[in-house]
C-alpha cells in the first residue's frame, strides 16, 4: 500500500468539499454521510473555525479508512495508483 496518498489538511479542496462548493457525491455511503453532515454545519456556522474543523474531521475520517476510500479518494483529487 501506498502511504500519504491523502493531500493535507490544507490542500483547497477539503474547504471545497465541506462548503459544499466541490459538489462530489462519494459513492461508499459512510463517507457521502460524513460529508452531507459536514456540508450542513457549514451551512449552520461559516466561521472559519467551524469550517476549519470540519475539514480536519474530514479529513481524519478519510486517512482512518483510507483504504476502503480509494476510489472516492482518486476521484475527488485526480489520484492513480
Amino acid at each position: 500500500m501506498v502511504n500519504n496518498m491523502l493531500p493535507t489538511k490544507n490542500h483547497t479542496i477539503w474547504i471545497e468539499l465541506v462548503t459544499g462548493q466541490c459538489g462530489y457525491r462519494c459513492q461508499a455511503v459512510p463517507a457521502s454521510m460524513m460529508l452531507a453532515r459536514v456540508i450542513r454545519s457549514v451551512q449552520r456556522d461559516s466561521s472559519p473555525e467551524n469550517i476549519q474543523r470540519c475539514v480536519s474531521e474530514i479529513h481524519d475520517f478519510f486517512a482512518r479508512y483510507e483504504r476502503v476510500l480509494q476510489q472516492d479518494i482518486n476521484a475527488i483529487f485526480g489520484l492513480s495508483h
